[in-house]
């Protein structure tokens, strides 16, 4: 008896070591397992001629960088479209129902949701420098109580600025009707011009019908509308900078790996320093050009310069903290420099 189970434990143990060796043997012609693709539905406040587009796809581009030299396959971002794929003021509802995993747009589109986020157009520091002063992180915990995970300030480094088809010769609008969006809604009411809000699609017939006398909008970017063709003043001093977050759904981001997220994180912490280089050079190059076009540059006197100013930092913050006293609180003194 003790040599007959000898005898069957010796085949119980060639058999073991066949099955082992088939199973190795196997496994070196099917190679390692594939890693798990995780591909991520992008939207953009913008069409891709607008100049901040610009600033998405150099986010998209160091992405696709890093992916393929660290995780080759692992993430994709899927560029779904602009306005025309989903309407501007529905994108970010529909990052946070999870209908697109990612959008890149302006602070006045979500205002309705998250009314503190117009803050955003008042610092006056880069977004590098919200990174390093811990705003982000803040900024991000108040995106994340509505499904969102705030990925990145996009930009843009530069200001905004009142372009106009009459002359003004002091901070002061009565009697000319302005189109606004919820950004620049404060300091047209303030400065005692009428607010006429319209989308962007629509403002170059509403210039040439006369129904508004002039727009805000980044020192960049009128030409990519065909707005300059419509307008003979550029005011200076700019007010503002241009404020755009780059969000994410909150599911979406929490079901990345956590190598992912830094990937994520690594590449939007270069791109706005990239952006802001851009957008800065960009704005460098289109005055000039407005210029040579005809449009004339309105120079406030120092005194209403300086009104002007005012009057948009004191009515933006009035506003953030009317709506929201202690969360304004905290972002005023994050986002502004102590005097």
């Amino acid at each position: 008896m003790g040599e007959g189970g000898s005898g069957m434990g010796k085949r119980l143990s060639v058999l073991f070591c066949a099955s082992l060796f088939t199973f190795l043997v196997l496994s070196m012609v099917s190679g390692p397992v594939k890693a798990e693709t995780f591909t991520l539905k992008a939207v953009t406040g913008w069409p891709k001629t607008a100049s901040e587009y610009k600033a998405f796809t150099i986010f998209t581009d160091l992405v696709e960088q890093m992916v393929a030299k660290k995780y080759p396959g692992e993430l994709k971002i899927q560029y779904v479209g602009g306005p025309e794929a989903v309407k501007t003021m529905d994108q970010v509802q529909a990052c946070q129902r999870g209908m697109v995993d990612m959008v890149f747009t302006t602070n006045a589109y979500y205002v309705s949701v998250l009314p503190e986020v117009d803050a955003l157009k008042l610092s006056v520091f880069t977004p590098a420098e919200e990174r390093a002063k811990g705003a982000w992180a803040y900024i991000n915990q108040l995106h994340e109580k509505i499904g969102l995970y705030y990925l990145s300030r996009l930009g843009l480094g530069i200001q905004f600025h009142l372009y106009l088809e009459k002359p003004i010769k002091t901070a002061d609008l009565k009697g000319f009707n302005i189109r606004v969006s919820p950004m620049y809604l404060q300091v047209i009411k303030g400065l005692n011009g009428n607010p006429v809000a319209i989308p962007p699609t629509e403002v170059y017939s509403a210039l040439e019908r006369n129904v508004v006398d002039g727009y805000c909008w980044p020192s960049v970017g009128i030409r990519d509308w065909g707005w300059d063709k419509q307008t003979k003043y550029v005011v200076d001093p700019g007010f503002y900078q241009v404020p755009n977050p780059l969000l994410m759904n909150l599911n979406t981001w929490n079901k990345l790996p956590k190598k992912l997220q830094n990937l994520l994180t690594e590449a939007a912490a270069e791109a706005e320093k990239k952006v802001v280089a851009l957008f800065d050079d960009l704005a460098k190059q289109e005055r000039p050009i407005l210029l040579k076009e005809g449009i004339q540059v309105i120079t406030l006197p120092p005194v209403e310069g300086e009104k002007f100013v005012k009057v948009a930092y004191d009515e933006g913050w009035k506003d953030i903290l009317g709506k929201s006293p202690q969360t304004g609180a905290k972002l005023k003194e994050m986002l502004t420099k102590k005097k």
